[in-house]
């Protein structure tokens, strides 16, 4: 019986850390600090995190890009712009959802969900 319960943990922690290296469900992080710095194209597919988010996207197209903005006006004027760089970078709008609320004032949150 003992075994029987070891195989079972096996393969739940198995799974487990099969789902925390795929796409679906990373966080990636992008501070005010980088977001302050001055953005055009050359700047902004080079900028920590976005060329992780975009690769990470393009290989599971199907999965949504939910930004989790600060709220506010200023949160919310970020985000916007983000988005528009994002869809540049090739992540159409469409796949992209804007959630005011991210847990740091000063970071917006950027995770793939099905």
């Amino acid at each position: 019986m003992p075994m029987y319960f070891l195989r079972i943990i096996i393969v739940a922690a198995t799974g487990i850390v099969a789902c925390g290296v795929s796409a679906a469900g990373q966080v990636w992080l992008l501070g005010a600090d980088e977001w302050a710095r001055p953005r055009d194209g050359a700047v902004m597919v080079q900028m920590p995190p976005l060329p992780d988010v975009v690769e990470a996207w393009k290989g599971k197209p199907d999965l949504h890009l939910v930004i989790r903005y600060p709220g506010g006006e200023e949160g919310l004027l970020w985000a916007n712009e983000l988005r528009s760089w994002l869809v540049a970078l090739g992540i159409p709008s469409g796949q992209q959802e804007l959630v005011a609320g991210s847990s740091q004032p000063d970071q917006i949150e950027l995770e793939l969900t099905r």
